[in-house]
């Protein structure tokens, strides 16, 4: 299905526009738009194995948050994690976008964290792929802001 999903998108994205520059410029462009904000965990898979769904780490707690990914208009990622009933775990560092792929590098170092691909993207849905040695990561994302 999300093939299906990236192959339809791929097919209009080149076929919108006369020069595939502007298609480039302008599918960044939304991209970079849609990207923007504050995305809640909904599921994943590893490997290409079966989808699970996001379990968050603070569920049971009274002041519960949902662990979230969120992208700024300025260039940062950051990630929230809930651990223990409070606030215990988060990553702020730097994003660029090039198309569908996502750089995070940390700002201090400006070594690369990660890559990820962006499969799907929406007004209120994310599905990312990172891969890293021995793991192809999928993450289904809704958006929260």
């Amino acid at each position: 299905m999300n093939r299906f999903l990236l192959l339809t998108l791929v097919t209009f994205l080149f076929s919108c526009s006369n020069s595939s520059e502007e298609n480039s410029s302008t599918a960044s462009n939304n991209y970079s738009e849609l990207l923007v904000g504050k995305w809640t965990y909904v599921s994943y898979r590893t490997n290409g194995g079966s989808t699970n769904p996001f379990v968050h780490s603070g569920e049971d707690c009274s002041n519960f948050q949902p662990d979230y990914i969120e992208f700024t208009k300025e260039g940062r990622y950051i990630q929230f994690a809930y651990l223990n009933c409070e606030e215990d775990f988060v990553v702020d560092k730097l994003y660029k976008l090039n198309e569908v792929d996502i750089t995070v590098t940390d700002e201090k170092t400006g070594d690369k964290a990660f890559d990820s691909k962006i499969l799907e993207i929406s007004e209120n849905t994310l599905i990312l792929r990172t891969e890293v040695p021995n793991i192809i990561l999928e993450e289904s994302f809704k958006k929260i802001k």
